[in-house]
């Protein structure tokens, strides 16, 4: 077996023991073959506001991972795992032969939407879930966090330079793709540049610096030893100016500069990072002294804990800077690492299952479902989840007759849709349909395009609704027929329970 297969295949058996026995129950009692619909979503964010989709493409190379596997390669990992043979026979041939549909990468979507729904037989459908919840949750927690932080910043771009503190080589990978796809500008990781295509970038460490020596004069050298190696290539001549003083590190930078031909003229991107002290105050001493001295071009990145608070603190205290480096905020999604994005069934063969809580926020949405998205004048005005098949509201929604969207928790708040004055967009796609993928192949290989559609995404949102603070409730509800399928299985069950 390759190390690559090792490697894919392992992700199957990254997985909760309950799945398998589960599993071995299913079998035992002639079940593998009942359909289950299985939902993917969460139930609230950090900031009550929305989340941003990446994970999906993972989950369809996976399910190509386990399609392509062989036999005996399936056979190596399950044999030390598996006692009973009819379930390890069951799942060494075992290929999945379900149903994919969901958001894309780059959706920005909202609590109790089905992000991914997986429709196939009932092991196809549980072992999947552990692995999915493992892709899905860390990918969005990421991009959810990189939202926040790129929207503080604006129009200046971020970079994603937490791979130091990632969690390991996959979140680092999977995290920098997520951070892209939520609107870093760059990374810093080689890897995500080999695997992803997006050009890694890089100023210099401290300890570069002070491999040169102790003092201004060594810091001096540092400086004009990597603008000499690097500039007849038109590279990137960041400098790291707080190895000593910020003060005395912009004018080592300026002197290396000027004396190995650096101006506005250079075709590359040159400038300086501060990496300490009072960034606002800092950034603005250090853009006077490039202005007096002509470099008028010379950018400015600020790092060090950047958050997204900090981010707005350095906007409004009008620090001159071009560039933000977030680290560890987004590599971990330090205020909020746990997304929370959970796996429940919703069917099995046809028929719509509930799941009940003393928690209102964890009953379920029962059935196969969908989202749309409608909108007034090119703006998002409200989420619709609907039933799959022979939803009424939809058929009123497609003729773009009056449609009065409701509240779930309180049914006499309304927003009224009148005849012709929204038009809407089915968010849910069909991904793979009897274990083929249908899917757009060139969109879940480009991850530009994916933050591209990310950006469209939340152009159509109001100013209320991405504000980060406070942010107005955008509108997400369920349609009549699935608020009447759901209340009378709530019914139902509540009945039978008085019954007792």
């Amino acid at each position: 077996m390759t190390r690559e297969i090792l490697r894919d295949f392992a992700k199957i058996v990254n997985s909760d023991r309950y799945q398998y026995t589960e599993s071995d129950v299913y079998l035992k009692n002639n079940m593998e073959n009942s359909i289950g619909t299985f939902d993917f979503f969460f139930r609230k964010t950090e900031d009550d506001g929305f989340a941003v989709v990446s994970g999906v493409a993972e989950v369809l190379e996976f399910i190509e991972i386990i399609n392509s596997t062989n036999y005996q390669e399936k056979k190596r990992y399950y044999k030390d795992l598996i006692d009973d043979k009819n379930l390890l026979e069951y799942l060494c041939n075992l290929k999945f032969t379900g149903d994919i549909y969901g958001l894309k990468d780059g959706e920005i979507c909202y609590p109790n939407e089905p992000v991914l729904t997986i429709k196939a037989p009932l092991i196809e459908g549980k072992i999947l879930e552990t692995p999915i919840l493992n892709m899905m949750n860390y990918q969005m927690a990421i991009a959810s966090k990189t939202s926040r932080v790129t929207r503080a910043a604006g129009d200046i771009p971020v970079s994603a330079f937490g791979t130091r503190r990632a969690h390991g080589f996959d979140s680092a990978l999977y995290g920098n793709k997520a951070s892209i796809i939520a609107g870093c500008y760059n990374h810093s990781n080689l890897i995500t540049e080999l695997k992803f295509g997006i050009p890694s970038i890089g100023t210099m460490s401290h300890s570069y610096v002070q491999s040169f020596g102790v003092g201004i004069e060594a810091e001096y050298n540092s400086f004009s030893s990597f603008i000499t190696g690097r500039k007849e290539k038109n590279a990137s001549l960041i400098l790291l100016v707080d190895t000593y003083s910020v003060k005395s590190g912009v004018k080592n930078a300026i002197k290396a500069f000027k004396n190995n031909g650096i101006d506005d003229n250079y075709k590359g991107l040159y400038g300086i990072r501060i990496d300490s002290g009072d960034l606002a105050y800092l950034s603005k001493y250090a853009k006077n002294e490039f202005i007096k001295a002509n470099l008028n071009k010379a950018t400015i990145t600020l790092t060090n804990g950047l958050n997204e608070e900090l981010i707005l603190s350095l906007k409004e205290q009008q620090a001159k800077v071009d560039f933000f480096g977030v680290g560890d905020t987004i590599a971990v999604s330090k205020s909020n690492p746990c997304f929370g994005g959970v796996y429940k069934i919703s069917e099995i063969n046809n028929s719509p299952l509930i799941k009940l809580s003393e928690d209102s926020i964890k009953i379920s949405n029962p059935s196969f479902k969908k989202v749309i998205r409608f909108y007034m004048n090119n703006e998002a005005c409200g989420d619709l989840i609907v039933l799959m098949n022979g939803d009424s509201d939809l058929e009123i929604i497609e003729k773009q007759e009056k449609y009065v969207f409701r509240s779930e928790g309180e049914r006499f708040k309304k927003t009224i849709f009148q005849k012709d004055s929204y038009t809407y967009k089915v968010l849910t796609n069909h991904f793979i349909k009897n274990g083929q993928k249908i899917y757009d192949v060139d969109y879940f290989n480009n991850i530009e395009k994916q933050r591209d559609y990310y950006f469209y995404s939340l152009k159509t949102l109001s100013e209320e609704h991405k504000r980060l603070k406070f942010q107005h409730k955008y509108k997400v509800n369920i349609s009549n027929d699935l608020y009447d399928l759901k209340y009378s299985l709530i019914e139902k069950i509540n009945d039978e329970i008085e019954g007792e």
